[in-house]
């Protein structure tokens, strides 16, 4: 277990009840994926099962995912079927990320008609998401999984060097899986099994936080993976900051709100929207 400059207690907490537990600590949050590198150095298991903190497993997932990856060695990555805590269907499969289901996905809300949202997210699309809403069914292969618990084979993230640390939080997920493909692995949805994922455990009380860890982690995903539209992307992100921060001007001028923070998250983006470079460097974000 990796615990990533929490303040909650968590060592503490792991080293007297679980002191078989191998625990190392960070003096710094050094986010999701290079976390995870550091935890696979002492993995000595063929598989390697990586689940959020704030997703739980249900009986046999853990069991199956492991047997499918044993099983069945054309497959690098496998994963359940997500549900929320209230059992409604969380999207576990997705389909790799264009300029144009960016746009319409996270940056339409209600900037764009949700006839023009549809029209955009047809075909593969449309359809991977229908696998996620029925029920349980035979596996299929996806393009990629939603990181809130994956099992991949140990020998094959070895090869692809971990998740990528340029990732703080987000897209590491999709990176991975599109790299696994690569190697000629297949990714693998498995929606006879189950794990519930709450959510927003990494924003607490605050999702503005996170935000600009988003729109970061997805301009690094475009650098090395859509640099044809990596400029349209950027321009985009632009626009949509001006537009969030223009919003939160209004805002704040109600006596209670988000306004602040708001302001705070798009200035943000904005600014790593600015100075982020076309080899994938970029301003870190600060809170």
């Amino acid at each position: 277990m990796v615990d990533n400059a929490s303040t909650d207690g968590t060592p503490a907490l792991i080293a007297s009840r679980f002191p078989d537990v191998l625990l190392t600590v960070n003096d710094i949050n050094v986010g999701f994926a290079a976390a995870v590198n550091q935890a696979l150095t002492d993995v000595g298991t063929d598989v390697a099962l990586l689940v959020n903190p704030d997703c739980v497993l249900a009986p046999g997932t853990a069991d199956a995912l492991v047997r499918t990856l044993r099983e069945r060695p054309e497959v690098g990555v496998v994963g359940p079927r997500l549900v929320g805590a209230d059992g409604t269907v969380r999207g576990s499969a997705n389909t790799f990320e264009s300029f144009l289901s960016v746009v319409a996905g996270k940056f339409g809300g209600r900037l764009l008609p949700i006839r023009l949202r549809r029209l955009v997210c047809v075909g593969r699309r449309r359809r991977t998401y229908a696998l996620c809403l029925q029920g349980p069914s035979a596996p299929v292969s996806v393009d990629w999984l939603c990181g809130a618990c994956l099992a991949v084979r140990t020998s094959l993230l070895g090869k692809l060097g971990g998740l990528d640390p340029g990732y703080f939080m987000y897209y590491e997920d999709e990176d991975l899986c599109l790299r696994v493909w690569r190697t000629g692995s297949r990714v693998l949805y498995l929606p006879a099994v189950e794990a519930m994922h709450v959510g927003g455990a990494s924003s607490g009380d605050n999702p503005w936080s996170v935000l600009p860890y988003l729109y970061q982690s997805m301009l690094r995903f475009f650098v090395l993976h859509r640099r044809r539209t990596y400029p349209l992307l950027r321009g985009a992100i632009l626009i949509r900051a001006v537009l969030g921060m223009s919003a939160a001007a209004f805002r704040s001028l109600r006596p209670s709100g988000d306004g602040r923070a708001r302001a705070h998250a798009w200035t943000q983006i904005a600014r790593i929207a600015l100075t982020t470079q076309s080899s994938g460097r970029e301003t870190a974000c600060t809170s």
